[in-house]
């Protein structure tokens, strides 16, 4: 049995009616609200075939409402991370965005697309679940100029979530999207991310000042950071390496791929079994370890983050890495999340 299914979620405070979408086959059941395009559950099996949620969620929409600055499982645009005193400078044209983090702009404060209300649209092609989110993000929303056709596009096929982000833009600007869903492969969240596994294919990653922001590429020669042969998070938490501290004791730090592997990186629990690969088409994951979930949940640790992304501050930080998008170069990110268990 599957296919998809719309069901009726909540109310927002303007009373615009949310919907979530259930997409289920036999391996896998995905479920995204139109509100946000958040992630609330992904149901995969533990090594003895037992169906569990493997993210971090709410129960209602008020609580999705009244939180959206923790960016639980949604959508992340016009940009993702933090822009150094939130200037976006564009052709030598400064368009200054508002301050929401420690002097800096975090996740295209005010308007993050975790926030809107998208058109939903589902298609089922054969073996392929998909649910399409769209919205055309105006001119200068959050200051970003251009206005932007936005299309988000979820596909479950097999034990494979998919998700592509594309933007048609009216004139040149700069977008970064990505996913802020917390992964969680216990299982019902039965216990923290610290006995799970994570493994890189990245010989590199940025360090960050105390704000968070990039500040110079390293090689993974500081064996926390070393993530190529797989390392449990709990020793990366309880390293005493400042730029674990500096984060509030945990990783926030963006790693480049080396794109040299079938994969990109892989996330295993050995204890339920599960298995999480991901591969994409971004230069840069942010690995978040969810340093500050204590403040909506009863501990830190509960989830991690893998935001796939371009290079963060990049016309700041790198500019040589720079990319800007048009009408005859969209933007285009995909993602592939592959689940299965041992």
């Amino acid at each position: 049995m599957g296919g998809i299914e719309r069901k009726f979620f909540g109310k927002l405070k303007t009373g615009e009616e949310v919907f979530s979408y259930i997409l289920k086959n036999k391996e896998i059941e995905v479920e995204v609200l139109d509100y946000g395009g958040i992630i609330r559950r992904i149901l995969t099996r533990d090594k003895k075939g037992k169906f569990e949620n493997i993210v971090l969620n709410f129960k209602t929409l008020g609580e999705y409402e009244d939180n959206s600055n923790y960016y639980l499982g949604g959508i992340v645009g016009r940009n993702a991370g933090r822009i150094k005193s939130g200037n976006l400078k564009i052709n030598d044209e400064i368009y200054q965005l508002k301050l929401n983090n420690n002097g800096n702009n975090l996740h295209a404060y005010p308007e993050c697309f975790i926030t809107k209300l998208w058109k939903a649209s589902t298609i089922i092609q054969e073996d392929q679940l998909k649910l399409v989110l769209t919205r055309t993000s105006p001119h200068l929303e959050s200051n970003f100029p251009g206005s932007v056709d936005f299309r988000v596009v979820y596909t479950v096929k097999g034990n494979k979530l998919t998700i592509e982000y594309i933007g048609i833009p009216d004139r040149e600007t700069y977008m970064n999207l990505t996913n802020h869903t917390y992964f969680n492969l216990s299982g019902d969240v039965k216990e923290d991310i610290g006995n799970q596994k994570i493994k890189l294919f990245c010989d590199k990653y940025i360090q960050v000042d105390e704000f968070t922001l990039p500040k110079n590429i390293s090689k993974v020669e500081s064996e926390i950071f070393d993530l190529r042969e797989g390392i449990k998070f709990e020793e990366i938490l309880k390293s005493k390496d400042e730029q674990i501290k500096i984060v509030n004791n945990g990783l926030d730090h963006p790693f480049i791929f080396s794109k040299q592997e079938k994969i990109d990186g892989k996330i295993t629990d050995e204890k339920s079994g599960r298995v999480m690969e991901v591969k994409t088409n971004q230069p840069v994951v942010v690995v978040y370890t969810g340093n500050y979930l204590n403040e909506i949940f009863e501990k830190n640790h509960l989830g991690f983050c893998l935001e796939m992304q371009d290079y963060p501050d990049v016309l700041q930080f790198l500019a040589r890495k720079a990319k800007l998008y048009s009408e005859k170069n969209n933007y285009y990110n995909r993602s592939e999340y592959t689940f299965y268990n041992f």
